[in-house]
């Protein structure tokens, strides 16, 4: 895969996440892409991950 192959990618993976603004993809390198894009994945999966103590309170 070539540069611009991969940062592509990279921004298709980020593009994945809503953000208003839009980041400005031509002033990142394909590091800042991949970081942000990590940082975005891992936010979300911790905001909606499943936890014990949420089921319980279900029951109420």
């Amino acid at each position: 895969m070539n540069r611009q192959e991969e940062r592509e990618k990279l921004i298709e993976a980020d593009q994945n996440f809503v953000c208003i603004p839009p980041p400005d993809y031509s002033k990142m390198t394909n590091e800042e892409i991949r970081k942000r894009t990590e940082i975005l994945e891992k936010t979300f999966e911790y905001a909606f991950e499943d936890d014990d103590e949420d089921e319980d309170d279900d029951d109420l």
